[in-house]
């Protein structure tokens, strides 16, 4: 439980101090948070993951100033989640009450679930950012862009974890 904990502050920290103050490039603005949603634990109930989806994009946007956008996009990323979940076959990992990772799922299941929820999450908080002067291309280029970034950081992430694990 206290590792979990400073997973996620360490996450959520990384997220704030660093990422959000990286000025590489107007097109770039990786979102890895998501990650916390993306392993959440296997076995909570549904309704609870939902409340944690919002409560972590609440708190997101409470530090970042933004108006629900991110409380809005973690909640739709979670039900996205849920369902690509009950497609799996995930019930050794529920009953042991793992998390969603690489060392838990297998590499395939996990890079094919992350990579469609945060390339969904990164153009829905563009999308939603962007309603009402909508440049097709500046999205699509934005959201590539900082999808990609954002799997590769997720990547190493996963892979220190293994490798901390063994």
């Amino acid at each position: 439980m206290i590792k979990a904990t400073i997973y996620w502050i360490f996450i959520i920290c990384f997220q704030i101090l660093i990422l959000n103050h990286l000025d590489i490039s107007t097109y770039i603005y990786p979102q890895v948070f998501i990650i916390l949603l993306i392993a959440f634990p296997l076995h909570i109930k549904k309704s609870y993951q939902i409340i944690g989806a919002f409560s972590l994009g609440l708190f997101i946007d409470f530090l970042v100033y933004t108006p629900g956008i991110h409380t809005s996009a973690c909640l739709w990323l979670m039900g996205l989640r849920m369902l690509i979940l009950d497609r799996q076959d995930l019930v050794e990992q529920t009953n042991n009450r793992w998390s969603y990772s690489i060392q838990n799922v297998g590499f395939v299941p996990f890079s094919y679930t992350a990579l469609i929820l945060v390339f969904f999450y990164h153009f829905y908080v563009l999308w939603l950012e962007g309603i009402g002067h909508i440049n097709v291309s500046h999205l699509l280029i934005t959201g590539v862009s900082s999808s990609l970034l954002s799997l590769l950081i997720i990547g190493i992430f996963e892979a220190l974890s293994i490798r901390q694990i063994e």
